[in-house]
């Protein structure tokens, strides 16, 4: 099982012939494959409405400027993400304000109810960072009771179920990713979901839609005075996603499940040849949270720095790919360096993250393949005990 299989493939080339890269060269919604995927993926996710747009990131930034956040305002994010979603934060013109993360790698709410209480937080973006998604249920109380907007960056989170509904719409807005490494692979592109037709509306004029172009989106018909009414008046800011990206995703929408499946199925198999190791610690699930494991994390306890740092090297030259999040990588709050915090502002998720190990849990994996990895890893951190 491969990303790209053949029938993506058919679909670039097709779109490519036609000589329609750009999503508004048609004349009605049906013509461009661009309208179709948005289609296609709000009925596969659940929602009103979806936007495509050039990247999740500017989906993010999309979904706070809809939702109402404006320069000086304070949005809380979890510590543990990638630095798109303080950056869109940034972009805003807001300041992040970040939360604690638990050991299972999601947003501490506790944490999260003492940072807002004094009622000048103004949203969350919620991160479900590596598909970790905390009790949604209490985070929508405890946006309610703060009167904070709730938008989620689902980057990370297509095909993860929260009590049986897609993770990413449950706020006033949602935002995937279809970068590569995610669970539907554009190699760049994002999708905006929400259900209200305002900020749906909104959204695909900030993405870019000028003149009457908003004909070409579904949905739309019923509305045109509206539309027309609403014609710039918001300014475009080009976040629109091209043809070729969309006649890449649009095949790969149906097999969502399908993948789902397989990760878990991969994961599954991996957690139990290495999760019985002494120096290893898995998080858990919440309880609710139907996964969808494209990769796999796991702390190093019982270890020093210089251990892990040699189990990583070594497990990298026996061609076992991973990442620990040390030095200059972007998802280390520490090294944001566009925004002011103090450096040690979230200790206990900084300690955790840097014993934290993630590798990617590729789509082509067999089981063969998983049990060699997981022996691998075994092997790796006994030798290296060994030898210290």
């Amino acid at each position: 099982m491969r990303m790209l299989d053949d029938d993506v493939k058919r679909s670039v080339f097709k779109t490519i012939e036609a000589e329609r890269l750009f999503r508004y060269d048609c004349e009605v919604p049906y013509e461009s494959i661009t309208s179709r995927l948005e289609d296609a993926f709000a009925k596969a996710v659940g929602s009103r409405y979806c936007v495509a747009v050039n990247s999740c990131s500017s989906g993010l930034f999309l979904s706070m400027v809809t939702a109402g956040v404006a320069p000086g305002d304070r949005v809380a994010i979890p510590s543990f993400t990638f630095i798109a979603v303080p950056s869109a934060v940034v972009h805003v013109g807001a300041t992040p304000m970040l939360v604690e993360m638990t050991e299972d790698y999601v947003m501490d709410l506790g944490d999260f109810e003492r940072k807002i209480a004094d009622g000048t937080v103004k949203a969350l973006m919620l991160s479900y960072m590596r598909g970790r998604v905390p009790d949604i249920d209490r985070v929508m109380k405890l946006c309610e009771r703060y009167n904070v907007l709730f938008l989620e960056d689902a980057a990370h989170s297509l095909g993860v179920l929260y009590k049986g509904k897609q993770t990413g719409t449950f706020g006033i807005s949602g935002a995937f990713s279809a970068q590569s490494n995610k669970m539907i692979d554009g190699g760049e592109g994002g999708l905006f979901v929400t259900d209200e037709k305002q900020i749906a509306f909104e959204t695909m004029l900030y993405a870019g839609c000028y003149e009457d172009n908003w004909k070409k989106h579904f949905g739309t018909h019923e509305d045109e005075a509206r539309l027309a009414d609403m014609t710039n008046r918001y300014p475009a800011y080009n976040f629109r996603m091209s043809n070729l990206s969309a006649a890449a995703l649009l095949p790969q929408i149906s097999k969502v499940e399908a993948r789902a499946e397989r990760f878990n199925a991969n994961y599954g198999k991996l957690v139990e040849i290495i999760g019985a190791h002494p120096n290893i610690r898995i998080p858990s699930f919440t309880d609710g949270v139907r996964p969808a494991s494209d990769s796999i994390q796991w702390e190093f306890v019982g270890l020093t720095d210089d251990q892990i740092a040699r189990i990583g090297s070594r497990l990298i030259e026996r061609a076992v790919k991973i990442d620990i999040f040390t030095g200059g990588n972007a998802r280390c709050f520490w090294n944001w360096g566009f925004f002011e915090h103090a450096e040690h502002d979230c200790p206990a998720t900084r300690n955790m993250i840097s014993r934290t190990v993630d590798m990617r849990l590729k789509l082509f994996f067999d089981a063969s393949a998983i049990n060699a990895i997981g022996k691998t890893v075994v092997h790796t951190i006994d030798e290296i005990l060994a030898e210290t």
